[in-house]
C-alpha cells in the first residue's frame, strides 16, 4: 500500500504493543462466532418480535433530518478530523464531506485513509486503501498481511499525533476497529451510514455500541431503531443522494431497445465471483430482448481487469456486452439494471432505474437465513420503500440464467416497468434532501 496524492507523510514505526493489540483484534474476532452461536439459540423468541418491530418503522412516515448547530470556525482552528473510507462508494461520500467541512471550518486540517476522490477534496490522504477492499472469510485471511500493517500502524498514529475526531465511513468490517481504539485512548469517534445491523446481525450491534459515540445514519428509520438499541444516533440523510439531484437516468418510457447496466460488485473479488453470474443472466436475457444492450459498470482498471479474468475478456464476452469503467454516462438512459445488493441499489432506486437485485450467500447462510434475517427484504430500494417494489434474490453461482429470466420479465412487461419506476419516484422523493454534507458536517464538528 502507497500513500496517494496529498499524501501524509512517513508512517510512524508501530511497536510491538500496537501488534499485540492487532492480534488481540484477531483473536476477538475469531471469539465472535459465539455471540452468533448464542443468537442461533434465542433467535426462534427473539426474532419474530424484532421482524414485527423493524416492519413496523419501515412502514412509519419519514422524519426530517436532525440538524446540530452551526459550529464556532475559530474553534476548529489547527484541530484535526481522521477520516477513514475503504472502498469506493465511501470515498464518494468521504470526499462530499471533507468538502463541507473544510467549508465550515478552513482552519481544520482533515487526514485519513481513502481514495482519489478524498485525495481531491482537499484530504491529506495518508494512505489509498480503496483498491485493498475485500469481503469474504477467504479475500480477508489472503489480504491478512496487508491490513495487520495498516491497523499497526493506525495505533501507532493514534498514539503520536492523535486527531481530535476520527470519522469513519461505512466499511464496518475495519472501521468499527479502528474506532473502537481510538475511543478508548479519548478521541472522539464518529461513525457515518450505519451497519445493516438492524437488517441481519443483532447481535453486532453491541460492538458498535463499543465502537462510536455518535452514529450517523442515512436512512430515515434507522435513527429510531439505533436509538432504542442505545447509540446516539442521528438521522442526517445519504450524501450522494443530495437535492438538488439530477434528472433521473431513466427514459421516460420504456424502449423498444433498452440500455441495460449490469453491476457485479465494486471490490474486485466480488467482481471475479458475480461477473460470470451477470454475463450469464444478460445472455439469457438477450434471447427474450434481443435489441437490448448491456453495460458493465465497474468501479476501476483494477476491476476491470479482475472481470476479465473471471469471464474470459472480450472474446468471451456474449454479443452486445461492453464495459464501463467509473462513473458516467452509459450512452443513453437506463431502462433497467441487474445489480448486487448494496450501495448501488440504492443509488439506481434514486435514478428511478428499474432493476433485479441478486445476493449471493453461502449455502449454509442460506438455510440459517431465517435464524438471523430481520428485515422482510435485502433490496435497499424495497427496504426504503417498505413495500417489495422490485424483485430481489438469494442467489448461488449457478443462478444467472435464472437472473436473466427475472430481467426479461421486467424488460417485456411495460406495465410493470412504469408501475417499478413510478414507485422508485417515491423512494427518490422520501430520501433526498438538501445540504446533506453540510449537515453531516455540523454533527462532526459538534462536540
Amino acid at each position: 500500500m502507497t500513500g496517494g496524492p496529498g499524501t501524509g507523510g512517513p508512517a510512524p514505526r508501530p511497536r510491538l504493543l500496537d501488534h499485540l493489540a492487532v492480534l488481540g483484534l484477531l483473536l476477538r474476532t475469531v471469539a465472535g462466532i459465539v455471540p452468533f452461536v448464542l443468537h442461533l439459540l434465542v433467535a426462534p423468541f427473539t426474532t419474530p418480535r424484532a421482524r414485527r418491530r423493524l416492519a413496523a418503522q419501515l412502514r412509519a412516515p419519514a422524519p426530517a433530518p436532525d440538524e446540530a448547530p452551526a459550529p464556532d470556525p475559530a474553534a476548529w482552528a489547527g484541530k484535526t478530523v481522521f477520516v477513514v473510507a475503504g472502498e469506493p462508494s465511501g470515498d464518494r461520500l468521504a470526499a462530499r464531506v471533507v468538502a463541507a467541512l473544510k467549508a465550515r471550518a478552513p482552519g481544520l486540517r482533515v487526514r485519513g485513509y481513502g481514495g482519489p476522490a478524498l485525495a481531491a477534496a482537499g484530504a491529506d490522504l495518508d494512505r489509498s486503501i480503496v483498491e485493498h477492499a475485500v469481503v469474504g472469510f477467504a479475500a480477508v485471511v489472503a489480504s491478512l498481511p496487508t491490513w495487520w500493517r495498516l491497523c499497526a500502524e493506525t495505533l501507532a498514529r493514534f498514539r503520536e499525533a492523535p486527531p481530535d475526531v476520527l470519522l469513519t465511513v461505512d466499511f464496518p468490517g475495519l472501521n468499527l476497529r479502528l474506532a473502537r481504539w481510538a475511543r478508548r485512548r479519548g478521541i472522539r469517534t464518529v461513525h457515518l451510514v450505519a451497519p445493516q445491523t438492524w437488517a441481519w446481525a443483532p447481535w453486532r450491534t453491541g460492538r458498535l455500541r463499543r465502537a462510536v459515540d455518535r452514529l450517523l445514519v442515512a436512512f430515515p428509520f434507522e435513527a429510531p431503531w439505533f436509538r432504542a438499541e442505545g447509540l446516539d444516533a442521528r438521522y442526517v440523510g445519504h450524501p450522494l443522494f443530495e437535492a438538488p439531484l439530477p434528472p433521473s437516468a431513466s427514459p421516460d418510457a420504456l424502449p423498444d431497445a433498452p440500455l441495460v447496466e449490469l453491476r457485479p460488485g465494486s471490490r474486485r473479488r466480488e467482481v471475479r465471483r458475480q461477473g460470470p453470474t451477470v454475463l450469464a443472466a444478460a445472455a439469457r436475457a438477450s434471447r427474450a430482448v434481443p435489441a437490448a444492450r448491456f453495460v458493465v459498470r465497474l468501479a476501476s482498471e483494477r476491476a476491470r481487469a479482475a472481470f476479465d479474468a473471471a469471464t474470459g475478456g472480450p472474446a468471451a464476452r456474449p454479443a452486445g456486452v461492453t464495459v464501463h469503467v467509473g462513473p458516467g454516462d452509459l450512452g443513453g438512459p437506463v431502462a433497467a439494471a441487474l445489480t448486487t445488493s448494496g450501495t448501488s441499489t440504492a443509488e439506481l432506486a434514486v435514478a428511478q432505474v428499474p432493476m433485479v437485485v441478486f445476493y449471493r450467500l453461502p449455502l449454509l447462510l442460506r438455510a440459517l437465513r431465517p435464524a438471523f434475517l430481520l428485515s422482510p427484504w435485502f433490496a435497499m430500494a424495497n427496504v426504503l420503500a417498505g413495500e417489495r417494489v422490485v424483485e430481489e434474490r438469494l442467489v448461488g453461482a449457478s443462478d444467472g440464467p435464472a437472473l436473466g429470466d427475472g430481467l426479461a420479465a421486467l424488460l417485456t412487461d411495460r406495465a410493470r416497468w412504469t408501475a417499478t419506476r413510478e414507485a422508485l419516484g417515491r423512494v427518490r422523493a422520501r430520501v433526498t434532501h438538501p445540504d446533506v454534507a453540510d449537515r453531516v458536517a455540523r454533527a462532526v464538528l459538534d462536540a
